[in-house]
């Protein structure tokens, strides 16, 4: 038990570290992108869980819609993968 608490507190020493390190306006930015992210997985939830009601054309187009959400959120992702560096 105690190798798991010296993990767990080596961890957050590390993370703090990080974040110590980070400009705050890059802080701000990455929860900005994140933000974004949850708000598009948000949006997509609702056509993702119905989609199976769907006449096949419009079903295309519903995943041809969440492809490219998908997308984008990839891409906000990255960036603030980017930021975090």
């Amino acid at each position: 038990m105690e190798c798991a608490t010296q993990k767990l507190r080596m961890d957050f020493t590390a993370r703090r570290r990080l974040r110590e390190a980070m400009d705050p306006d890059t802080i701000e930015l990455i929860a900005q992108l994140c933000t974004q992210v949850g708000m598009l997985m948000e949006d997509a939830s609702p056509v993702a869980v119905t989609i199976g009601h769907s006449a096949p054309e419009e079903m295309r187009m519903r995943l041809d819609d969440l492809a490219c959400v998908a997308e984008k959120i990839s891409r906000l992702i990255s960036a603030a993968q980017a930021l975090s560096e």
